[in-house]
């Protein structure tokens, strides 16, 4: 390992011990009824969830420390959770299932992923865990996952032929439980095969999700969990074929290992499209593993690798594969370039540009029909000494209504949460149909051009093209940064009236003003950035309360202004400090 894994193992084992610390000898938290059916009645996810979570994390804690620790009281604690474990009633969370049936045996990511998780440890403890306590977990193990998904027609689900995250992970782990399973000789023969060939293609139709460039457009938090799941499993299939089964060696892999490092500017600031999030923390295990299995993979800073407390999951086998894996493969990453950078993302209409510290900008064209979609074609953000100071909200608290049809009721979901214009007052609309029709990056410019005037209700406007110019200069002394943002717009009949928008989760300054000529400054706790546009009226400052996804309120602002009756252009000029 380098000296940046080791540390982080051992930083990372402090971590687990501690926590042991504190829930050895504490009942588990419980699982209310009334707690499962608040999803039904409010929406509210969390309440049931942080106890789901909470019991996890003894599993993951316990499981961890006795696997690579072995002291015996860390065993038997294991054991205890794994029986209470098998008591629960639902393996699913209350917003996968289907409250007209209520069925116990519903496989969503969590039910996976707790049968995984027992079986693996089943294995890792072949004869150290109480026989009776074994008999029970593969029977628990049988009847909600294996049988449903192997006496099942495809799909059983529709995860299983989708082209998400859920793909991966319930089809992984469903896979990996059933080669556990069927090493402890619970499988029946005659579902082996049939069972593993029907998770490969669902491996593929993950695949077929990434766009072709490796960009995951579900966010970058989804790459790391879709591919923990995939390499997960790839790796048990490949090591169970004799080495003749190898799903990395699909098309498309190395592209898709090599998406995450793009996404990270300095301080540990990520790119935080779709249901993305601004702090997004990697796994050091998946990066040790992908660079094993590809050259060149990057690793961003180890102050953005995720410990134990940052998984709000607990889940088992994304933190074991932080010790496993870094053992197994650690020590072929190589650090981030810390050069002047422009990754363009074709596929995905992605652009990430970064200068030689870390700051830079990201913008995207694409549609508004992908996979955890915000309706956000041509917004971009704008990232300075470790601060978001133009922002992307990210994912939002996810509630009933997130994934409903009031979706786009919420900011962060619609194109008003986004730096992105109006026209008469209109946001942009979701689907598929509704999309950038040009994305194009000029290097010799350092510019990018987006056309998106199709994102708005038809015949809206005629023509909205975006540039944006980021001149980063190789070896700057001076940690500044400059950007100018040029918004043309050609009117149809129907446009009335033009309004920019922009979103930040600093306050805002207006400094000067003169006629149609403002100057505003957003101030972060790091830099600022001095932002100075013409051709405006009617200069608005707008808190907006928003939800973020651990179900913090917060406030957050737009900037808004009208363009001036006879402009047909907004000049950005957006300086850094």
């Amino acid at each position: 390992m380098t000296p940046q894994e080791t540390a982080y193992v051992k930083g990372f084992w402090e971590e687990l011990e501690q926590a042991a610390v504190s829930l050895r000898g504490c009942e588990l938290p419980a699982l209310r009824e009334e707690d499962f059916f608040l999803f039904q009645r409010t929406g509210n996810r969390l309440v049931y969830e942080n106890a789901y979570f909470g019991r996890r994390k003894y599993l993951t804690v316990f499981g961890i420390l006795a696997e690579f620790g072995k002291r015996q009281e860390d065993i038997d604690a294991l054991a205890a959770v794994m029986e209470s474990v098998c008591e629960e009633r639902f393996w699913a969370l209350p917003a996968h299932v289907d409250f007209n049936a209520l069925d116990e045996t519903t496989i969503d990511l969590f039910a996976a992923e707790t049968a995984q998780t027992l079986a693996e440890l089943l294995t890792i403890f072949p004869d150290v865990l109480p026989k009776e306590l074994v008999e029970k977990v593969q029977n628990e193990i049988m009847r909600r996952v294996l049988v449903p998904f192997c006496s099942s027609t495809v799909p059983y689900s529709w995860w299983e032929t989708d082209r998400c995250n859920w793909s991966a992970v319930c089809a992984g782990c469903v896979g990996m439980t059933a080669i556990y399973m069927d090493r402890m000789g619970r499988l029946p023969k005659e579902w082996r095969e049939p069972c593993l060939r029907r998770v490969c293609d669902a491996m593929q139709c993950y695949l077929d999700g990434m766009e072709e460039d490796g960009a995951c457009t579900e966010g970058l938090g989804y790459f790391s969990y879709g591919m923990s799941y995939y390499t997960a499993f790839a790796e048990l299939l490949y090591e169970e074929s004799g080495h003749t089964k190898d799903l990395m060696a699909r098309p498309k892999c190395g592209r898709i290992a090599a998406f995450q490092e793009k996404c990270y500017f300095g301080g540990g600031v990520s790119v935080s499209f779709s249901d993305g999030s601004s702090r997004e923390r990697f796994l050091p295990g998946l990066t040790a593993f992908l660079a094993y299995k590809f050259e060149g993979i990057r690793t961003p800073d180890y102050a953005a690798a995720r410990g134990l407390e940052q998984d709000a999951c607990y889940r088992w086998l994304t933190n074991e594969r932080n010790i496993r894996w870094l053992i197994r493969y650690g020590g072929r990453t190589k650090k981030s370039t810390q050069e002047p950078s422009y990754e363009l993302l074709s596929s995905a209409q992605w652009m990430i540009c970064k200068d030689g510290n870390g700051n830079g900008i990201a913008a995207k064209g694409g549609h508004n029909d992908e996979n955890h979609n915000h309706n956000d074609v041509g917004h971009f953000l704008c990232v300075f000494r470790g601060e978001m100071l133009l922002t992307d909200l990210g994912a939002g608290e996810y509630t009933k209504d997130y994934f409903s049809d009031k979706r786009y009721d919420i900011l962060c979901n619609r194109s008003l949460g986004h730096s992105v214009p109006l026209i008469n007052g209109c946001e942009q609309c979701a689907g598929r149909e509704y999309h950038a029709e040009r994305f194009v990056w000029e290097e010799a410019a350092r510019m990018l051009r987006i056309s998106f005037a199709a994102a708005y209700p038809q015949g809206l406007i005629q023509g909205l093209e975006r540039t944006i110019f980021f001149p980063a200069e190789r070896g700057a002394a001076e940690d500044t940064m400059r950007i100018v943002v040029t918004d043309r717009f050609v009117p149809s009949a129907l446009t009335r009236k033009l309004t920019e928008n922009l979103i930040t989760s600093f306050p805002v300054q207006i400094e000067e003003t003169e006629n149609d000529r403002y100057v505003m400054k957003i101030e972060g706790q790091h830099g600022f950035c001095r932002i100075r546009i013409a051709n405006a009226s009617e200069l608005r400052i707008i808190p907006k309360e928003h939800c973020l996804h651990d179900g913090t309120q917060t406030t957050v602002y737009l900037i808004q202004w009208d363009l001036v009756d006879a402009a047909r252009e907004m000049r950005m000029e957006i300086s850094c400090g």
